[in-house]
């Protein structure tokens, strides 16, 4: 916010999915560069619902056309995009369309990325996992800090292999290609370092002075979910990523914080 001047219309305030709308809304803005993070679908434990592929590819599709040509976009595709119906360990970008995704959210992304796969004006940042303060309370990395700032015990339905990025480090790979025009306009945005549940929650107790119980439900794992991050550490390559110590620690400060503040 303090370096560029932003508009962020909410979905109330401009429909992506509507041409007329849009089109409209780039006739009275004016817009140097698109960070498009609007999505329909893709919330674990809710169905997709039908329309899903439809309206997440109108909306790329009509900001596209309707942006000023030396417009550039980003978009936030996800490891969805490569089927979480099996194993994806160090997943390549080469490998988009290669097995079809059974979900519509992941199904929408690979197509999403098909169709910018030949342009110079777009960037699709594929994300596996991302973390920081203000995400959902059921996301992992906030659900086992509270549990254990509330003292209670850390439950995992099914131990699995992540790919878990700081919100922070995303924000900054986004920064970066404001000001850099890629080589590659497909990029997984990964850490160096995977992760599972498990080892979140026992990071989170070494943070703490009190030692959640973890309780793990299923012996068998779930598949992983990691992606390979090659691509963008030549895109940048004095790249860093944060520890996910750092990165629950300063989590588990800013929701401690915000427990404390709430009462």
């Amino acid at each position: 916010k303090g370096k560029y001047d932003l508009l962020t219309p909410r979905s109330f305030e401009l429909d992506l999915r509507d041409e007329i709308a849009v089109r409209k809304y780039f006739e009275a803005n004016s817009v140097d560069f698109i960070i498009h993070a609007a999505t329909v679908g893709g919330i674990r434990g809710v169905e997709d619902k039908p329309e899903t592929v439809k309206e997440n590819l109108s909306m790329v599709e009509n900001l596209l056309k309707c942006k000023k040509q030396n417009t550039r976009v980003i978009l936030f595709g996800s490891g969805a995009m490569y089927g979480k119906f099996r194993d994806l360990k160090r997943v390549k970008e080469e490998e988009i369309g290669k097995h079809i995704p059974t979900e519509l959210y992941g199904k929408s992304k690979m197509l999403i990325a098909q169709n910018i796969k030949d342009r110079d004006d777009a960037l699709c940042l594929n994300i596996f996992g991302c973390y920081g303060f203000k995400e959902k309370s059921s996301r992992f990395p906030t659900y086992a800090i509270r549990q254990n700032l509330n003292h209670k015990t850390i439950e995992i339905n099914q131990n699995v292999m992540f790919d878990y990025l700081f919100i922070e480090d995303l924000m900054k790979i986004i920064g970066f290609f404001i000001e850099n025009k890629p080589e590659h306009n497909i990029l997984n945005v990964t850490p160096d370092e995977s992760i599972s549940l498990k080892e979140i929650a026992e990071l989170v107790n070494d943070i703490s002075d009190f030692k959640s119980e973890i309780v793990i439900n299923s012996e068998k794992m779930n598949f992983e979910y990691t992606g390979d991050n090659s691509l963008l550490h030549s895109e940048i390559p004095d790249l860093t990523f944060t520890s996910y110590f750092e990165g629950l620690k300063k989590l588990y400060f800013q929701l401690k914080s915000f427990k404390s503040s709430e009462g």
